[in-house]
């Protein structure tokens, strides 16, 4: 009788196990793979050096692409577009006032000075004539006339000069000097243009939306140009990184649906879905359970996890089921 007891004593532990061995089973279908969660990072950084100033974000906060981040002092640069704003107007009124040519005033004074310069040459001219005449009847010596003609010569030099006077009074200015100040007008933009862009670049803004993961100098610090001053976490790209044996990469395929578990929301499971698999194979990393394990050849495989929430953080660890 006892035989008979102990036998289906260890019929029905056979059973059990059987039975506990299919449950088991049961539950094991799919891949399983752990990594952490991941998402789209952006440093905040500047353009120019400078002190910081208004920079009150911490970490923690959420920002808006595009928002103000910080300030960065820089007088020197603020004097510098006033400057070259300075430059740039007086050039352009150079160029209106070379453009308009010259001024009634002007024109009145060459006609004024022209008439002059023939009067007096009409006189010069009667006076060299009338002497000539006086010259050839003996009447005066040739010292005379010779004086007489010196005094004609520079009476017709200063009617030429007249007369080169009112026609630029009239002409204006010449077309390549007009050219030319264009030019200058031209050059002086762009310098206005490259210090105002300079002084721009003393906002500093979030290059996307998200959460601040870190925050790394505080107001009055010194920032060089490219120094990460807090770096922004998009929440809303989140994937995990796992890594599949070659033996299993042929089940999986790209948008193919997946099972996602935190330790923090216990209770609650995420969809994600493959958006990458990678086409180089790599060693297992170095955080893998076993040797054995290590020593496989896996591919890397990214799984997009849906965030609405943003509940998910970077470093998170993860548990990816994929069926």
């Amino acid at each position: 009788m006892n035989k008979k007891i102990i036998a289906a004593a260890m019929l029905l532990v056979l059973l059990v196990c059987a039975a506990a061995y299919k449950m088991l089973s049961a539950k094991e279908t799919g891949i399983t793979a752990t990594g952490t969660i991941e998402s789209t990072r952006a440093d905040i950084t500047p353009k120019v050096g400078g002190y910081l100033t208004n920079l009150n974000i911490k970490a923690g906060d959420t920002i808006k692409a595009g928002d103000l981040v910080t300030r960065i002092s820089r007088p020197d640069l603020e004097a510098q577009a006033l400057r070259d704003e300075a430059a740039l107007i007086k050039a352009q009124v150079q160029l209106s006032d070379l453009e308009k040519g010259s001024r009634s005033q002007e024109r009145q004074e060459a006609s004024a000075n022209l008439d002059s310069a023939q009067s007096v040459y009409s006189k010069a001219s009667a006076d060299l004539n009338r002497y000539t005449s006086l010259y050839a009847s003996g009447a005066i010596s040739a010292q005379q006339l010779e004086a007489i003609r010196s005094a004609f010569d520079v009476a017709r030099s200063a009617l030429t000069a007249a007369q080169a006077r009112q026609s630029l009074a009239e002409e204006g200015y010449r077309p390549d000097t007009i050219e030319a100040q264009r030019l200058e007008v031209t050059r002086s933009k762009a310098i206005l243009d490259a210090a105002r862009s300079a002084l721009a670049d003393t906002q500093v803004a979030s290059p996307l939306s998200g959460l601040i993961v870190s925050k790394n100098f505080e107001n009055g610090e010194y920032v060089n140009p490219g120094s990460p001053i807090a770096t922004v976490a998009d929440l809303t790209d989140c994937w995990v990184k796992i890594y599949v044996s070659s033996s299993q990469l042929g089940l999986l395929s790209i948008g193919q649906a997946a099972a996602v578990k935190i330790d923090s929301y216990p209770d609650r499971i995420f969809s994600g879905r493959i958006k990458e698999i990678s086409q180089n194979a790599e060693f297992t990393p170095r955080q893998s359970i076993t040797q054995r394990e290590r020593a496989n050849l896996v591919f890397a495989v990214k799984v997009k996890i849906d965030n609405p929430e943003n509940l998910l953080k970077p470093g998170m660890p993860a548990d990816v089921v994929l069926q």
